[in-house]
């Protein structure tokens, strides 16, 4: 799925945490989107190998040079996206921190996400290091910016309801200010 995608998912869950939990939707959003900060290593060194001028690959890039998922750079991206990652070393991180459990759901819809939304070579690895590939109906990471903001709305709108029904308010975009308890 698209990185904006997940982080309004991200944002929806936040909105329907415990209103005690303060900046809910901004770190619902960030736990969504965090699986992701793996492509840090991928990204720019594919698209320093494929000559890109700003040392960024692009989808097609990907598409060209399928080799990159057998490369070291891959792997923090198989492992962040692993239930078993979630399981065995972010949730139990997560209770003995004693962070709220916003995190791990935020962070589980990520993956879960991902299943449908990565398909061919591509596919997820929901139990790495064990090869069993869960294979997509599409893949969602490929998108057009357009695209990518179309299929953005759902879960746009899915929050902005939430939100609305939540805390009766006429301004339905505003945040919650600082010096509310969240």
């Amino acid at each position: 799925m698209d990185f904006l995608s997940h982080a309004l998912v991200g944002a929806l869950i936040g909105e329907v945490s415990p209103k005690r939990i303060k900046h809910r939707q901004l770190k619902g959003a960030l736990a969504a989107m965090s699986p992701d900060i793996a492509n840090f290593f991928a990204y720019p060194y594919l698209g320093v190998k494929v000559g890109n001028t700003i040392p960024y690959a692009h989808p097609e890039d990907f598409y060209a040079n399928t080799w990159i998922i057998d490369h070291w750079t891959w792997i923090p991206w198989e492992i962040t996206h692993s239930l078993l990652f979630w399981g065995l070393i972010f949730m139990p991180l997560l209770l003995w921190s004693k962070k709220p459990l916003l995190f791990g759901v935020a962070y589980l819809s990520h993956i879960l996400l991902d299943m449908p939304s990565h398909s061919g070579i591509w596919s997820t690895v929901p139990l790495y290091p064990f090869e069993f590939r869960f294979e997509g109906w599409f893949d969602a990471w490929a998108w057009s910016v357009p695209e990518a903001i179309m299929w953005a709305t759902i879960p746009f709108v899915l929050w902005r309801i939430a939100a609305y029904t939540r805390v009766p308010s006429i301004d339905v975009l505003a945040w919650p200010s600082e010096h509310e308890v969240a």
